[in-house]
Protein backbone atom coordinates (compact mmCIF):
# COMPACT_ATOMS: atom_id res chain seq x y z
CA UNK A 1 0.00 0.00 0.00
CA UNK A 2 1.50 3.13 -1.00
CA UNK A 3 1.61 5.95 1.78
CA UNK A 4 -0.87 8.05 0.55
CA UNK A 5 -3.55 5.17 0.73
CA UNK A 6 -2.50 4.03 4.14
CA UNK A 7 -3.11 8.00 5.29
CA UNK A 8 -6.27 8.03 4.10
CA UNK A 9 -7.32 4.74 6.30
CA UNK A 10 -5.77 6.18 8.87
CA UNK A 11 -7.86 9.26 8.49
CA UNK A 12 -10.82 7.44 7.96
CA UNK A 13 -10.21 5.05 10.88
CA UNK A 14 -10.26 8.20 12.89
CA UNK A 15 -13.44 9.08 12.09
CA UNK A 16 -15.78 6.48 11.82
CA UNK A 17 -13.55 4.37 14.34
CA UNK A 18 -12.84 0.56 13.68
CA UNK A 19 -15.80 0.56 11.13
CA UNK A 20 -17.05 -3.34 12.06
CA UNK A 21 -18.53 -4.95 9.04
CA UNK A 22 -22.49 -4.79 9.52
CA UNK A 23 -24.02 -7.80 10.68
CA UNK A 24 -24.86 -8.34 6.97
CA UNK A 25 -26.55 -11.53 5.59
CA UNK A 26 -23.24 -13.77 3.81
CA UNK A 27 -23.27 -17.07 2.27
CA UNK A 28 -22.11 -19.97 4.30
CA UNK A 29 -21.18 -22.25 1.88
CA UNK A 30 -18.24 -21.47 -1.33
CA UNK A 31 -19.98 -19.08 -3.32
CA UNK A 32 -17.69 -17.77 -6.69
CA UNK A 33 -18.43 -13.96 -8.40
CA UNK A 34 -17.93 -13.51 -11.99
CA UNK A 35 -17.08 -9.28 -12.17
CA UNK A 36 -17.24 -7.67 -15.01
CA UNK A 37 -14.84 -4.18 -14.84
CA UNK A 38 -12.82 -1.28 -16.38
CA UNK A 39 -8.94 -2.42 -16.95
CA UNK A 40 -7.94 1.15 -15.68
CA UNK A 41 -9.52 0.37 -12.32
CA UNK A 42 -7.70 -1.55 -9.84
CA UNK A 43 -10.27 -3.35 -8.38
CA UNK A 44 -8.11 -6.34 -7.33
CA UNK A 45 -7.15 -3.87 -4.05
CA UNK A 46 -10.45 -4.65 -3.00
CA UNK A 47 -11.38 -7.61 -4.16
CA UNK A 48 -7.95 -9.12 -1.73
CA UNK A 49 -9.49 -7.39 1.16
CA UNK A 50 -13.02 -8.71 0.42
CA UNK A 51 -11.79 -12.35 0.14
CA UNK A 52 -9.28 -12.03 3.24
CA UNK A 53 -12.40 -11.21 5.24
CA UNK A 54 -14.92 -13.78 3.40
CA UNK A 55 -12.71 -16.14 2.45
CA UNK A 56 -15.72 -18.71 0.96
CA UNK A 57 -16.20 -16.39 -1.55
CA UNK A 58 -13.98 -15.69 -4.59
CA UNK A 59 -14.18 -13.24 -7.48
CA UNK A 60 -13.39 -13.97 -10.65
CA UNK A 61 -12.36 -10.48 -12.27
CA UNK A 62 -12.69 -9.69 -16.04
CA UNK A 63 -11.15 -6.27 -17.39
CA UNK A 64 -11.95 -4.23 -20.24
CA UNK A 65 -11.51 -1.46 -22.06
CA UNK A 66 -14.24 1.19 -22.74
CA UNK A 67 -15.97 0.32 -25.37
CA UNK A 68 -15.04 -3.41 -24.85
CA UNK A 69 -17.13 -3.13 -21.47
CA UNK A 70 -20.17 -1.74 -23.18
CA UNK A 71 -20.33 -4.22 -25.40
CA UNK A 72 -20.09 -7.44 -23.58
CA UNK A 73 -22.64 -6.05 -21.23
CA UNK A 74 -24.69 -5.74 -24.52
CA UNK A 75 -23.97 -8.99 -25.59
CA UNK A 76 -24.75 -10.37 -21.94
CA UNK A 77 -28.27 -9.01 -21.93
CA UNK A 78 -28.71 -10.38 -25.31
CA UNK A 79 -27.62 -14.01 -24.65
CA UNK A 80 -28.93 -14.35 -21.04
CA UNK A 81 -25.37 -14.17 -19.77
CA UNK A 82 -24.13 -11.25 -18.03
CA UNK A 83 -22.00 -11.70 -14.75
CA UNK A 84 -23.28 -11.98 -11.24
CA UNK A 85 -22.55 -8.28 -11.26
CA UNK A 86 -20.61 -5.63 -12.88
CA UNK A 87 -19.43 -2.00 -13.04
CA UNK A 88 -20.95 0.68 -14.98
CA UNK A 89 -21.67 4.52 -15.60
CA UNK A 90 -24.95 6.27 -14.84
CA UNK A 91 -27.92 7.54 -16.54
CA UNK A 92 -29.07 6.05 -19.98
CA UNK A 93 -25.64 3.90 -20.31
CA UNK A 94 -27.30 2.01 -17.23
CA UNK A 95 -31.06 2.53 -17.60
CA UNK A 96 -31.34 -0.48 -20.30
CA UNK A 97 -30.12 -3.11 -17.86
CA UNK A 98 -32.25 -1.48 -15.08
CA UNK A 99 -35.35 -1.14 -17.42
CA UNK A 100 -34.99 -4.67 -18.88
CA UNK A 101 -35.03 -6.44 -15.14
CA UNK A 102 -31.23 -7.51 -15.81
CA UNK A 103 -30.12 -5.08 -12.82
CA UNK A 104 -31.28 -6.02 -9.06
CA UNK A 105 -33.29 -3.19 -7.54
CA UNK A 106 -31.44 -1.94 -4.32
CA UNK A 107 -34.85 -1.67 -2.24
CA UNK A 108 -34.47 0.75 0.85
CA UNK A 109 -34.42 -2.16 3.12
CA UNK A 110 -31.87 -3.67 1.21
CA UNK A 111 -30.21 -0.48 1.58
CA UNK A 112 -30.53 -0.21 5.42
CA UNK A 113 -29.29 -3.98 5.59
CA UNK A 114 -26.50 -3.47 4.02
CA UNK A 115 -25.29 0.23 4.91
CA UNK A 116 -25.73 1.75 1.55
CA UNK A 117 -27.96 4.52 3.57
CA UNK A 118 -25.91 5.16 6.45
CA UNK A 119 -22.64 5.03 4.03
CA UNK A 120 -23.07 6.33 1.32
CA UNK A 121 -23.31 10.37 0.71
CA UNK A 122 -27.46 10.98 -0.40
CA UNK A 123 -25.43 13.19 -3.35
CA UNK A 124 -24.19 10.34 -4.59
CA UNK A 125 -27.43 8.09 -4.32
CA UNK A 126 -29.69 10.55 -5.61
CA UNK A 127 -27.28 11.04 -9.52
CA UNK A 128 -27.10 7.44 -9.16
CA UNK A 129 -31.14 6.72 -8.95
CA UNK A 130 -32.89 6.24 -12.28
CA UNK A 131 -35.98 7.55 -11.49
CA UNK A 132 -36.97 7.32 -7.95
CA UNK A 133 -35.60 3.52 -7.80
CA UNK A 134 -31.66 2.12 -7.36
CA UNK A 135 -30.24 -0.01 -8.87
CA UNK A 136 -26.90 0.00 -8.40
CA UNK A 137 -24.44 1.32 -5.22
CA UNK A 138 -22.21 3.88 -6.25
CA UNK A 139 -18.50 4.01 -4.58
CA UNK A 140 -17.30 7.17 -6.68
CA UNK A 141 -18.88 10.49 -8.26
CA UNK A 142 -17.40 12.24 -11.15
CA UNK A 143 -17.70 15.67 -11.29
CA UNK A 144 -16.55 17.79 -13.36
CA UNK A 145 -15.46 21.74 -12.89
CA UNK A 146 -12.93 24.38 -14.05
CA UNK A 147 -9.58 24.18 -13.34
CA UNK A 148 -7.21 27.05 -14.05
CA UNK A 149 -3.90 28.29 -13.83
CA UNK A 150 -3.23 30.19 -10.74
CA UNK A 151 -0.31 32.48 -12.36
CA UNK A 152 -2.58 33.30 -15.39
CA UNK A 153 -5.11 34.80 -13.17
CA UNK A 154 -2.99 36.44 -10.96
CA UNK A 155 -1.53 37.98 -13.73
CA UNK A 156 -4.41 39.75 -15.24
CA UNK A 157 -6.13 40.35 -11.79
CA UNK A 158 -8.94 37.39 -12.10
CA UNK A 159 -10.52 36.31 -9.24
CA UNK A 160 -12.32 32.73 -9.10
CA UNK A 161 -15.25 33.59 -10.90
CA UNK A 162 -19.07 33.19 -8.50
CA UNK A 163 -21.69 34.27 -11.03
CA UNK A 164 -21.76 33.61 -14.95
CA UNK A 165 -21.60 37.31 -15.87
CA UNK A 166 -17.86 37.33 -13.67
CA UNK A 167 -16.92 33.85 -16.01
CA UNK A 168 -17.40 36.09 -19.19
CA UNK A 169 -15.21 38.83 -17.92
CA UNK A 170 -12.90 36.50 -17.20
CA UNK A 171 -12.72 34.84 -20.32
CA UNK A 172 -12.90 38.03 -22.17
CA UNK A 173 -9.76 39.49 -19.89
CA UNK A 174 -7.97 36.33 -21.01
CA UNK A 175 -9.02 36.47 -24.83
CA UNK A 176 -7.92 40.31 -24.60
CA UNK A 177 -4.31 39.53 -23.22
CA UNK A 178 -3.23 36.46 -26.31
CA UNK A 179 -4.33 33.78 -23.65
CA UNK A 180 -7.21 31.31 -24.81
CA UNK A 181 -9.40 31.13 -22.22
CA UNK A 182 -10.55 27.45 -22.20
CA UNK A 183 -8.32 24.53 -23.15
CA UNK A 184 -10.56 21.85 -25.06
CA UNK A 185 -10.79 19.31 -27.30
CA UNK A 186 -13.87 18.94 -29.21
CA UNK A 187 -13.03 15.57 -31.05
CA UNK A 188 -15.40 13.28 -29.70
CA UNK A 189 -17.97 15.97 -29.04
CA UNK A 190 -18.05 14.89 -25.35
CA UNK A 191 -16.05 17.26 -24.21
CA UNK A 192 -17.82 20.04 -25.93
CA UNK A 193 -21.29 19.28 -24.49
CA UNK A 194 -19.80 19.78 -20.77
CA UNK A 195 -20.11 23.63 -21.93
CA UNK A 196 -23.42 22.81 -23.43
CA UNK A 197 -24.28 21.25 -20.61
CA UNK A 198 -23.21 24.03 -17.97
CA UNK A 199 -25.11 26.45 -20.14
CA UNK A 200 -28.21 24.49 -20.22
CA UNK A 201 -27.80 24.54 -16.17
CA UNK A 202 -27.47 28.33 -16.01
CA UNK A 203 -30.55 28.99 -18.68
CA UNK A 204 -32.77 26.47 -17.41
CA UNK A 205 -31.90 26.16 -13.86
CA UNK A 206 -32.03 23.25 -11.90
CA UNK A 207 -35.60 21.76 -12.64
CA UNK A 208 -35.84 22.88 -16.15
CA UNK A 209 -32.06 21.43 -16.72
CA UNK A 210 -33.58 17.82 -15.01
CA UNK A 211 -37.09 17.95 -16.94
CA UNK A 212 -35.45 18.54 -20.34
CA UNK A 213 -33.14 15.31 -19.90
CA UNK A 214 -35.71 13.74 -18.89
CA UNK A 215 -37.76 14.93 -22.45
CA UNK A 216 -40.64 16.29 -19.71
CA UNK A 217 -39.91 19.50 -21.28
CA UNK A 218 -39.53 20.10 -25.32
CA UNK A 219 -36.12 20.39 -26.60
CA UNK A 220 -37.54 23.11 -28.65
CA UNK A 221 -38.00 25.53 -25.48
CA UNK A 222 -35.91 28.79 -25.00
CA UNK A 223 -33.18 27.76 -22.86
CA UNK A 224 -32.24 24.81 -25.12
CA UNK A 225 -31.85 27.50 -28.03
CA UNK A 226 -29.77 30.32 -25.68
CA UNK A 227 -27.70 27.28 -25.26
CA UNK A 228 -26.44 26.31 -28.15
CA UNK A 229 -26.57 30.31 -29.18
CA UNK A 230 -23.83 30.44 -26.42
CA UNK A 231 -21.93 27.93 -27.74
CA UNK A 232 -21.33 29.62 -30.95
CA UNK A 233 -20.92 32.82 -29.51
CA UNK A 234 -18.20 31.63 -26.91
CA UNK A 235 -16.32 29.57 -30.08
CA UNK A 236 -16.56 32.26 -32.38
CA UNK A 237 -15.36 34.95 -29.63
CA UNK A 238 -12.10 32.60 -29.84
CA UNK A 239 -12.59 31.64 -25.98
CA UNK A 240 -11.91 27.91 -27.17
CA UNK A 241 -8.56 26.75 -29.32
CA UNK A 242 -8.66 27.63 -32.75
CA UNK A 243 -9.52 24.34 -34.84
CA UNK A 244 -10.86 22.25 -31.29
CA UNK A 245 -13.02 20.36 -32.99
CA UNK A 246 -10.53 18.59 -34.18
CA UNK A 247 -8.44 18.42 -31.22
CA UNK A 248 -7.92 15.25 -29.12
CA UNK A 249 -9.73 15.59 -25.57
CA UNK A 250 -6.77 14.02 -23.88
CA UNK A 251 -4.48 17.04 -25.20
CA UNK A 252 -6.16 19.57 -23.31
CA UNK A 253 -3.78 20.30 -20.33
CA UNK A 254 -0.72 20.93 -22.10
CA UNK A 255 -1.93 24.87 -23.16
CA UNK A 256 -2.02 25.15 -19.52
CA UNK A 257 1.30 24.29 -18.53
CA UNK A 258 2.74 26.49 -21.40
CA UNK A 259 0.16 29.16 -20.29
CA UNK A 260 -1.46 29.68 -23.80
CA UNK A 261 -4.42 28.81 -22.27
CA UNK A 262 -6.20 29.42 -18.61
CA UNK A 263 -8.91 26.35 -18.08
CA UNK A 264 -10.08 23.44 -18.68
CA UNK A 265 -13.41 22.39 -17.65
CA UNK A 266 -12.31 18.32 -16.37
CA UNK A 267 -12.57 16.09 -13.74
CA UNK A 268 -10.39 16.78 -10.28
CA UNK A 269 -9.18 13.64 -10.73
CA UNK A 270 -6.89 14.71 -13.25
CA UNK A 271 -4.65 15.98 -10.81
CA UNK A 272 -3.06 12.81 -10.48
CA UNK A 273 -4.08 11.12 -13.44
CA UNK A 274 -2.57 13.85 -15.53
CA UNK A 275 -0.46 16.92 -13.67
CA UNK A 276 1.47 14.95 -10.85
CA UNK A 277 2.09 12.04 -13.65
CA UNK A 278 2.94 14.86 -15.80
CA UNK A 279 5.91 16.18 -13.61
CA UNK A 280 3.43 19.45 -12.62
CA UNK A 281 3.12 20.96 -9.38
CA UNK A 282 -0.86 20.46 -8.16
CA UNK A 283 -0.02 23.83 -6.41
CA UNK A 284 0.02 25.90 -9.34
CA UNK A 285 -3.87 24.95 -10.38
CA UNK A 286 -6.91 26.09 -8.69
CA UNK A 287 -10.39 25.20 -8.83
CA UNK A 288 -13.87 26.71 -8.56
CA UNK A 289 -17.44 25.10 -8.79
CA UNK A 290 -19.49 26.00 -12.06
CA UNK A 291 -21.17 29.62 -11.42
CA UNK A 292 -24.14 28.60 -13.05
CA UNK A 293 -26.15 31.49 -10.92
CA UNK A 294 -28.58 29.17 -9.26
CA UNK A 295 -29.24 27.00 -6.02
CA UNK A 296 -28.92 24.32 -5.07
CA UNK A 297 -25.56 24.52 -6.78
CA UNK A 298 -24.64 21.63 -8.92
CA UNK A 299 -22.00 20.32 -11.08
CA UNK A 300 -21.64 17.65 -13.23
CA UNK A 301 -21.37 14.01 -12.44
CA UNK A 302 -21.02 10.38 -13.40
CA UNK A 303 -21.47 7.66 -11.13
CA UNK A 304 -19.36 4.95 -11.05
CA UNK A 305 -21.45 2.05 -9.67
CA UNK A 306 -21.86 -1.76 -8.67
CA UNK A 307 -24.95 -3.22 -10.16
CA UNK A 308 -25.84 -6.58 -9.59
CA UNK A 309 -28.08 -9.45 -11.74
CA UNK A 310 -31.17 -9.74 -10.33
CA UNK A 311 -31.14 -13.02 -11.96
CA UNK A 312 -28.94 -14.79 -10.10
CA UNK A 313 -29.03 -17.51 -7.58
CA UNK A 314 -30.06 -16.05 -3.57
CA UNK A 315 -26.77 -16.83 -2.17
CA UNK A 316 -25.04 -16.00 -4.97
CA UNK A 317 -26.92 -12.46 -5.09
CA UNK A 318 -26.31 -12.08 -1.45
CA UNK A 319 -22.46 -13.09 -2.08
CA UNK A 320 -22.57 -9.71 -4.55
CA UNK A 321 -24.22 -7.23 -2.69
CA UNK A 322 -21.99 -8.26 0.40
CA UNK A 323 -19.14 -7.33 -1.93
CA UNK A 324 -20.61 -4.51 -3.46
CA UNK A 325 -21.76 -2.76 -0.30
CA UNK A 326 -17.70 -3.34 1.33
CA UNK A 327 -16.56 -1.31 -0.97
CA UNK A 328 -18.35 1.55 0.02
CA UNK A 329 -17.60 0.57 3.59
CA UNK A 330 -15.81 3.65 5.39
CA UNK A 331 -13.01 1.55 6.41
CA UNK A 332 -12.74 0.32 2.68
CA UNK A 333 -13.49 3.38 0.94
CA UNK A 334 -10.30 4.88 0.81
CA UNK A 335 -9.03 1.34 -0.52
CA UNK A 336 -11.70 1.96 -3.16
CA UNK A 337 -10.54 5.40 -4.33
CA UNK A 338 -7.44 4.15 -4.79
CA UNK A 339 -8.48 1.62 -7.41
CA UNK A 340 -11.28 3.85 -8.69
CA UNK A 341 -10.33 7.53 -7.48
CA UNK A 342 -11.71 10.25 -5.84
CA UNK A 343 -14.41 12.02 -4.87
CA UNK A 344 -15.51 8.80 -2.79
CA UNK A 345 -19.31 8.21 -2.50
CA UNK A 346 -18.37 7.33 1.25
CA UNK A 347 -19.45 9.65 3.83
CA UNK A 348 -16.87 11.83 5.51
CA UNK A 349 -13.61 10.61 3.37
CA UNK A 350 -11.68 13.02 2.00
CA UNK A 351 -7.94 12.62 -0.52
CA UNK A 352 -5.47 13.79 1.87
CA UNK A 353 -4.46 17.85 1.83
CA UNK A 354 -1.49 17.33 -0.45
CA UNK A 355 -4.20 17.03 -3.33
CA UNK A 356 -5.67 19.91 -3.03
CA UNK A 357 -7.85 19.84 -6.20
CA UNK A 358 -9.37 16.75 -5.52
CA UNK A 359 -10.26 17.61 -1.60
CA UNK A 360 -11.85 20.78 -2.74
CA UNK A 361 -14.18 18.86 -4.53
CA UNK A 362 -14.92 15.83 -2.32
CA UNK A 363 -15.34 18.49 0.67
CA UNK A 364 -18.29 20.65 -1.68
CA UNK A 365 -19.99 17.25 -2.69
CA UNK A 366 -20.04 15.60 0.54
CA UNK A 367 -21.99 19.03 1.49
CA UNK A 368 -23.71 21.68 -0.40
CA UNK A 369 -22.60 21.05 -4.31
CA UNK A 370 -24.82 18.81 -6.10
CA UNK A 371 -25.13 17.32 -9.41
CA UNK A 372 -26.97 16.89 -12.60
CA UNK A 373 -26.38 14.43 -15.10
CA UNK A 374 -24.54 14.92 -18.18
CA UNK A 375 -26.45 15.26 -21.17
CA UNK A 376 -25.07 11.74 -22.87
CA UNK A 377 -26.01 10.26 -19.79
CA UNK A 378 -29.30 11.95 -19.37
CA UNK A 379 -30.97 11.71 -22.66
CA UNK A 380 -31.84 8.26 -24.41
CA UNK A 381 -28.64 6.64 -25.93
CA UNK A 382 -30.66 6.80 -29.51
CA UNK A 383 -30.83 10.15 -29.22
CA UNK A 384 -27.11 11.16 -28.31
CA UNK A 385 -25.92 10.92 -31.84
CA UNK A 386 -28.42 13.42 -33.04
CA UNK A 387 -27.60 15.54 -29.83
CA UNK A 388 -23.78 15.69 -31.22
CA UNK A 389 -24.58 16.29 -34.63
CA UNK A 390 -26.37 19.40 -33.94
CA UNK A 391 -24.20 20.51 -31.31
CA UNK A 392 -21.07 20.67 -33.72
CA UNK A 393 -22.85 21.75 -36.64
CA UNK A 394 -24.04 24.66 -34.89
CA UNK A 395 -20.02 25.59 -34.21
CA UNK A 396 -19.21 24.97 -37.29
CA UNK A 397 -22.04 27.10 -38.73
CA UNK A 398 -24.00 24.90 -40.65
CA UNK A 399 -27.46 24.53 -38.74
CA UNK A 400 -29.12 28.11 -36.38
CA UNK A 401 -29.82 27.21 -32.84
CA UNK A 402 -32.93 26.45 -33.41
CA UNK A 403 -32.02 24.35 -35.96
CA UNK A 404 -30.29 22.47 -33.71
CA UNK A 405 -33.13 22.06 -31.06
CA UNK A 406 -35.25 20.57 -33.57
CA UNK A 407 -33.31 17.62 -34.04
CA UNK A 408 -32.59 16.60 -30.89
CA UNK A 409 -36.65 17.00 -30.12
CA UNK A 410 -37.23 15.39 -33.56
CA UNK A 411 -34.94 12.33 -32.46
CA UNK A 412 -36.85 12.20 -28.88
CA UNK A 413 -39.75 12.19 -30.69
CA UNK A 414 -38.70 9.37 -32.66
CA UNK A 415 -37.36 7.80 -29.65
CA UNK A 416 -40.88 7.32 -27.78
CA UNK A 417 -42.73 6.41 -30.21
CA UNK A 418 -40.11 3.21 -30.81
CA UNK A 419 -40.87 2.48 -27.36
CA UNK A 420 -44.24 3.05 -26.76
Amino acid sequence: MNALSRRSIIAAAFVFGAAPALSQPAPTRPVTLELFGLASHNWQLVIDRFQAQYPNIKIKFTKFSTDEMKQALRVGASSGKLPDLWWNWGGSLASPYNRAGYALKITPEMQKEYGITQNVTPASLDITRDGADLYGIPNKIGPFGFIYKKALFAKYNIKEPTTFAELEKAAETLKANGVTPFSIGGKFSWMTMRFFDFFLEHYAGPAGHDALLNTETPWTSDPVVKSFAKLKEWSDKGYFPKGFLNIDPSTNLPLLYNDQAAIVFDTPSLETSRIIRENMSPADYGTFPLPTDHKPLRAPGSPSQFQVNAKTPDETRQAALLFVSFAARPDIAPVTAEAVGYPSATKGILPPENLPIQRKWAEWTQGEVGFYKLTDQGLPQDVVASYFEAQDSVILGAMKPEEAAEQVQEAITRFKKRNK
